[in-house]
């Protein structure tokens, strides 16, 4: 028995069990996840869609979401400011000129989706519609009504600038009966859009009032100026030296030349010929 327990000791030592250090392993930490686990957002590009696909699939999403939801990289965030003081969330993929989709939010959070344009025409009636400029190029309307659209400028003196104007009949989903719109442009971008013949004469008014105005004070300024030149040059004249006679002089300046009241001479120079000497008389 005694040999065994030598033996079994023996074998025990000469194992690796026996050879390796001793430790205890750290206790493994087990975090336990409860609730549903939320699906990844699944991303679209925009330009598959037109702008009713794009409003049916962001319908009362925020903007958040359908940022992260869209695979392209937008070119333009910015707010806007709507004719009733009301302010949106704007974000517009790609360029201004037709190649584009734009985005409608609401300003305060959570920014909820409001609409979308694809193409000019859902870009006019969105405007309408919530009373916000969304951004037009002469460019892009002229693409779509260059042919039918009436052409008129009008002056604003006060920017120095010349406006198109562009009589066109208009009509959109919100907007089914045909009627007269008038599209005003500064340079390439829309600035105004007026609803009907009265809109457009009560803008052309104000804008002749303020020419009107202008030209008044710049008419004002200009006699002011006028007046002030007058009054320069006729106070040089006054300063102008007149000749006048003091003595001597020939007998037609003693005929013609004003007279010096009191000439104040110089002093007389004492002669260096004594007093008394005779004056020569010439022999001629």
């Amino acid at each position: 028995m005694k040999r065994f327990m030598i033996t079994l000791l023996t074998v025990w030592l000469a194992s690796p069990a026996a050879a390796a250090p001793y430790y205890q392993e750290d206790p493994e930490i087990v975090i336990e996840m409860h609730g549903a686990q939320t699906a990844p957002v699944k991303t679209v590009s925009i330009w598959d869609k037109n702008a009713l696909q794009l409003t049916r699939l962001f319908r009362s999403k925020d903007r958040t979401h359908v940022l992260y939801s869209v695979e392209n990289v937008s070119t333009k965030d910015d707010i806007l400011r709507a004719a009733n003081g009301k302010e949106y969330a704007f974000v517009r993929y790609g360029t201004n000129d037709g190649d584009y989709r734009k985005f409608l939010f609401k300003a305060e959070d959570p920014q909820t989706f409001v609409a979308c344009a694809a193409n000019l025409k859902d870009v006019l009636a969105v405007n309408l519609k919530y009373g916000v400029n969304m951004g037009v190029s002469l460019k892009d309307f002229l693409r779509v009504y260059g042919s039918t659209a009436t052409a008129s400028t009008l002056e604003d003196e006060t920017a120095g600038k010349t406006l198109s104007v562009y009589k066109q009949t208009y009509s959109d989903v919100n907007h089914k009966t045909p009627a007269p719109y008038y599209f005003v442009f500064d340079g390439d971008e829309l600035t105004q859009t007026l609803d009907g013949g009265k809109a457009y004469a009560d803008y052309a008014k104000k804008l002749t009032e303020a020419n009107e105005k202008l030209r008044a004070q710049n008419k004002q300024a200009q006699d002011k100026a006028t007046q002030l030149e007058k009054q320069k040059q006729s106070q040089a004249a006054r300063r102008q030296p007149i000749k006048a006679l003091a003595y001597g002089g020939t007998v037609e300046d003693q005929m013609y030349m004003p007279r010096v009241n009191n000439p104040k001479f110089p002093p007389p120079k004492p002669s260096k010929v004594p007093a008394g000497t005779p004056i020569p008389v010439s022999p001629f």
